[in-house]
């Protein structure tokens, strides 16, 4: 998005970039684990990602739903901090950046680019890829506002409300999804509000998450998919700048 403000202190808690692939048979979750040989210098710590499916069960009257393991799904490689995670899996890559406090600094959208990609590249090698199916970015937000209670609507463009009909209520809870088609960047964007565990005392956290991504099977070698995954990431800068009022934006320059 060109002219989007530049925020010292973005409230960004977490952000990914997110690769899909045809899922590969598990054969290959032995080239999966030795990527972490690679990868160990940046990201020492390995875990394993495991494949769970459903099941319900109905006890009396209450529906109970039971997670079945089914397998090994790929490995997550975390660096020391714990700040940064790899994701290498049979049905995709994954590379996630974290800011616990909403305050700190943000090091910004190049560099953590720049780390999915090499880490991406040595991911697409060792399973000889050659096409993707799906790309997306997903920045979640979490907003600390220093003041409670508070009106959403005073801060936020299309919050959840109460109507306006009803006598006055404090709004115990509330939670928002709206999924929108951008045709012209072939592309879709999930934006969702909801409540945020309290951060500092005295202050209201709101997560705003803003999912953007692209369905499209295309070849690697043909694709820009970098520079496509940055249009994407243009688009959620558009998203988040639309979707604050001018005094929610001034909390975090």
């Amino acid at each position: 998005m060109a002219g989007a403000p530049s925020y010292r202190k973005p409230p960004v808690h977490e952000a990914l970039i997110d690769i899909r692939i045809d899922p590969i048979s598990a054969d290959h979750l032995q080239r999966l684990e030795d990527l972490h040989k690679k990868l160990i210098k940046e990201y020492p710590n390995k875990k394993v990602r495991r494949r769970f499916s459903g099941t319900v069960q109905i006890e009396a009257t209450t529906v109970v739903r039971l997670p079945v393991e089914s397998g090994i799904l790929g490995y997550w490689f975390q660096s020391q901090d714990q700040r940064r995670l790899v994701q290498v899996r049979l049905d995709g890559f994954t590379y996630n950046r974290i800011k616990p406090d909403p305050h700190e600094e943000w090091p910004g959208w190049n560099k953590m680019r720049d780390e999915a990609k090499e880490a991406w590249k040595l991911y697409a090698e060792a399973l000889n890829l050659s096409e993707f199916t799906r790309l997306a970015v997903r920045y979640i937000n979490t907003i600390a506002i220093p003041e409670s209670p508070i009106e959403l609507y005073d801060y936020f463009t299309a919050p959840p409300r109460i109507p306006p009909d009803l006598p006055y209520q404090d709004m115990l809870d509330f939670s928002s999804s709206v999924t929108i088609s951008f045709p012209a960047h072939k592309a879709i964007a999930v934006v969702k509000h909801a409540p945020a565990p309290q951060l500092y005392p005295g202050t209201i956290s709101v997560i705003l998450d803003i999912d953007v991504f692209r369905n499209a099977r295309a070849t690697l070698s043909t694709f820009p998919m970098w520079e496509t995954l940055d249009q994407l990431r243009d688009l959620k800068n558009e998203i988040f700048e639309a979707s604050l009022l001018p005094r929610t934006k001034e909390l975090f320059k």
